[in-house]
């Protein structure tokens, strides 16, 4: 008895095989009836690229988020201009090696890389946050340039 529940067992066992090599037998083929006909006219998928995200210049958005959200005009925004040139070029991607990211050079030491990540994929949301913490913590641009020229930060 206990040789007939083995063969049992064993047979078991083979089906369950035989049924999943069908089943990805099935599955591969399916797989190869949706591919392209003609291969060498599909291409490669290392040539596929995403277009860049188009961002308005980013001067010209700090420029008119300056003056229409903080009534900053022109010499305030040539204050703004020489800050974030001295900072970061106007480069969003700019880190610096103490752990400062974007166009303004935001601090982010203690943040996740989410946060930083986040931070770092627009242009715009940098202006914004670098303008807001201008108003906040100097009040115009031309004393935060005023403070990074007695301290070389801001």
């Amino acid at each position: 008895m206990e040789m007939k529940n083995d063969q049992k067992t064993t047979q078991n066992a083979r089906y369950k095989k035989s049924i999943r090599i069908w089943a990805t037998l099935i599955l591969t083929a399916l797989m190869t009836a949706n591919a392209p006909i003609n291969a060498a006219k599909a291409p490669p998928i290392r040539e596929i690229k995403l277009k860049p995200q188009e961002f308005p210049d980013p001067k010209t958005y700090a420029y008119k988020t300056a003056l229409n959200k903080y009534g900053w005009g022109k010499v305030q925004q040539k204050c703004l201009g020489i800050l974030w040139g001295k900072e970061a070029a106007w480069n969003y991607t700019a880190k610096s090696p103490t752990d400062d990211y974007g166009i303004p050079q935001r601090h982010m030491r203690h943040k996740t890389i989410k946060q930083i990540n986040d931070f770092m994929e627009s242009p715009l949301i940098q202006i914004d946050w670098g303008l807001n913490y201008i108003k906040v913590r100097y009040g115009s641009p031309c004393q935060a340039w005023d403070f990074w020229e007695k301290n070389r930060w801001y």
